[in-house]
């Protein structure tokens, strides 16, 4: 059924149908004949059977609203009536079956072929048709506007309606011009007719003698004369304008397409265009943002080195001042530094001071307190810690001096090394330990792993090796004064060294109870074991323990990320800790004589084999903590000898290839040499960096086995 004009399927069968083809002339010339035979008293229709393709369709569109558009201007009712198939001939005949076409034009041959007196059907088209189409149909063969043939119907075979299971060709009904005298050019399109019913013949069959009726000399006229004022070069004249108005629409149409096209990709890249410049504007806006943000650093940065400036000049005044009063004041009194001492330690001027804490930066301290600030940096391509004291406070130069002397008096493994010193900053240089202190890492800060039970064991022995030898030093002892894990530090073998002594002017004790004894320091000492085999601080620790103990669950409370413990050992460990810690100092346990001997005992359990330290010729463990430290060392350790002249060390140097060499050796080395001698590689550079640990190592070694 078709939808728009209700009418136009079904004036279908009482319309004059005109076949018309893909050529123009040639259907324009038959469309004109049925005007001029059929007159203003017929509807007409529009046939046309297109073969697939898209340029046909255009072009055929095109043609069709021509001949629409001359029917209008006939003032003459029509429509369209099209479908698509490859078999144009068959297209026809299954049209003229579904509309109930009656009466149909259409050519007989191409204009071209005509003769005069022409009575025979030459296109292949009408004779299919001629044989084919319903008997109820009447045909008008034409060519060249002159008629051929005329097939009559058949009066007594009718178009009955009954659906059949054949499919039908697709076909569309369109109306054009429905009233004369209207200006409207037939464009306007009523739907495709979709569904149509289907359509079979009822009734015999066709004869061979109806479908090759020979045609007659004398054709029949149409049912209808002309009609008036019509005349064929007036309609052909209408038609070429009609289709020169239609180029020209679709033309202005195409044009129209292209422009709106080009505007439209005129806005997407306007869009585009708009889209980068308000990320770029983003972009900008951003980095002036960045800008004035370091701009205001810079400012506050070059403020801050004012002020730091401002504060340098003072202490450098300061100390210029204390200086020289300290000067006229210990006028004749011997000096702080023994010759051995001087040898052992350097003295740096106040520029390199300056270099190395990039003019104190902030960035580069690490600590401050009540004696001063704490920076790090480098000095002589070494990595150091510089303690700078506060020279504008009453304690500044005294504070200097007392921890001046004792740093250089006492030479240990286990104690941080002093390696240098500056005057005019009242500044001490001590080497700088890689891993931090105890107390961060029993914390894991910075993500830090969990220290091992073996690590945590080997940390007792080098602390109780040290108090041992500050206890027992000569001509009398020195005590620590404020053991904790923030004042042990760990070098990059986790070896422990104290620092951050508690400096007092009153005499060693070794049986008071004061801050200053050596029980004070076996107390501590106490609190630290435990805080190594528990992991974490607590105000009773020494209860939680003891409460373990008693009900046989140390496990419980021992820090499980240090691995297995050797339960057996640490419980007697533990219990030494608890006695260390006890208020009773009357029953402390000896350091050497009970502590010591039960780390090593613990010790020998430990399955890690000691990793040396190329870079300072000292293995994990130190040459003095494999014995007892009152026991005699009369071989010297391996890595007190020279690789080149074999013989112990005067004066040890480090090497770009982190070796240690005599000074004398290395350096007749590297004058006829660019190579390491214990690698046969190139060397980075030939500088040499004095090993003071290995030094001091060595003189301790050999005042033990002089004595």
């Amino acid at each position: 059924m078709a939808s728009g004009d209700d009418g136009s399927s079904r004036a279908v069968p009482d319309s004059v149908c005109v076949a018309v083809g893909s050529d123009g002339a040639e259907g324009g010339v038959t469309l004109l004949w049925a005007l001029e035979n059929f007159g203003d008293g017929f509807k007409y229709c529009i046939l046309h059977v297109r073969q697939p393709g898209e340029a046909a369709r255009q072009n055929m569109d095109e043609i069709l609203d021509a001949y629409i558009q001359m029917c209008n201007q006939a003032k003459v009712s029509s429509m369209k009536l099209y479908a698509e198939m490859e078999d144009v001939g068959q297209g026809i005949v299954e049209l003229v079956e579904q509309h109930c076409i009656r009466m149909l034009v259409m050519g007989a041959a191409a204009n071209s072929h005509y003769i005069e007196g022409m009575a025979q059907l030459k296109s292949t088209k009408a004779m299919f048709v001629n044989q084919h189409a319903h008997p109820s149909c009447e045909i008008w063969f034409v060519c060249s506007g002159n008629p051929v043939y005329l097939r009559e119907s058949r009066s007594s075979t009718s178009y009955p309606y009954i659906a059949t299971s054949s499919q039908p060709v697709s076909s569309h009904v369109q109306s054009g011009q429905s009233t004369a005298g209207s200006d409207n050019s037939g464009s306007d399109s009523s739907e495709v007719a979709d569904n149509l019913a289907l359509v079979q013949f009822e009734g015999p069959e066709r004869s061979d003698e109806s479908s090759a009726r020979s045609p007659v000399s004398a054709v029949h006229q149409p049912p209808s004369s002309v009609a008036e004022g019509i005349n064929s070069e007036e309609l052909c004249e209408q038609l070429d304008r009609a289709m020169s108005e239609v180029t020209k629409a679709k033309r202005e149409a195409l044009q129209e397409l292209i422009r709106r096209q080009k505007a439209e990709k005129a806005a997407i890249e306007a869009m585009r265009k708009a889209g980068a410049l308000k990320n770029s504007y983003a972009e900008e806006l951003s980095q002036r943002i960045n800008l004035k943000e370091m701009l205001e650093k810079e400012r506050e940065r070059c403020k801050m080195i004012e002020n730091e400036r401002d504060d340098l000049q003072m202490l450098f005044e300061n100390a210029l001042k204390a200086n020289e009063e300290l000067s006229a004041h210990q006028a004749g009194e011997p000096s702080s530094l023994n010759s051995q001492d001087q040898e052992v330690i350097t003295k740096f001027s106040f520029s390199e001071i300056l270099e190395a804490t990039e003019n104190f930066n902030p960035s580069s301290k690490i600590e401050e307190g009540d004696y001063g600030s704490t920076y790090k940096g480098f000095l002589r391509h070494t990595q150091v810690i510089m303690k700078m004291m506060c020279s504008d406070s009453s304690r500044g130069p005294s504070q200097y001096h007392q921890e001046l002397h004792f740093a250089s008096m006492l030479r240990h493994p286990n104690l941080v090394t002093l390696i240098g010193v500056c005057p005019e900053a009242w500044a001490l240089i001590y080497e700088y330990l890689p891993n931090g202190n105890l107390e961060d890492r029993l914390n894991c800060k910075d993500n830090a792993a969990p220290l091992s039970w073996q690590t945590r064991i080997q940390i007792c022995r080098d602390t109780c090796s040290a108090l041992i030898y500050l206890h027992s030093f000569k001509p009398h002892g020195i005590a620590h004064g404020d053991l904790n894990p923030q004042n042990i530090l760990l070098d990059a073998n986790s070896v422990a060294k104290l620092s951050n002594f508690r400096l007092h002017d009153a005499p060693f004790s070794s049986h008071t109870t004061g801050d200053f004894s050596a029980e004070s320091d076996v107390y501590s000492f106490g609190v630290v074991l435990l805080r190594l085999l528990v992991g974490q601080a607590a105000f009773n620790l020494d209860e939680i323990v003891q409460t373990a103990l008693d009900a046989d669950e140390l496990d419980t409370v021992l820090d499980q990320t240090a691995g297995p413990w050797p339960l057996e050992q640490v419980t007697e460990l533990a219990r030494l800790a608890l006695g260390c810690c006890g208020m009773d100092i009357s029953n402390q346990p000896d350091l050497r004589s009970e502590v010591w001997p039960l780390l090593e005992q613990i010790q020998t359990l430990c399955e890690q084999v000691p990793s040396s330290d190329r870079s300072s010729g000292v293995t994990r463990q130190s040459w003095s903590s494999y014995h007892s430290p009152g026991e005699e060392h009369t071989q010297p350790p391996s890595h007190f000898f020279c690789p080149i002249k074999h013989e112990i060390m005067e004066d040890p140097l480090v090497a770009a290839d982190g070796y240690t060499y005599e000074a004398e050796a290395i350096r007749e080395w590297l004058d006829g040499h660019n190579t390491s001698p214990m690698m046969n590689l190139p060397l980075d550079n030939l500088h040499l960096v004095p090993n003071r640990i290995v030094r001091s190592a060595i003189q301790e070694w050999r005042q033990i086995n002089e004595s």
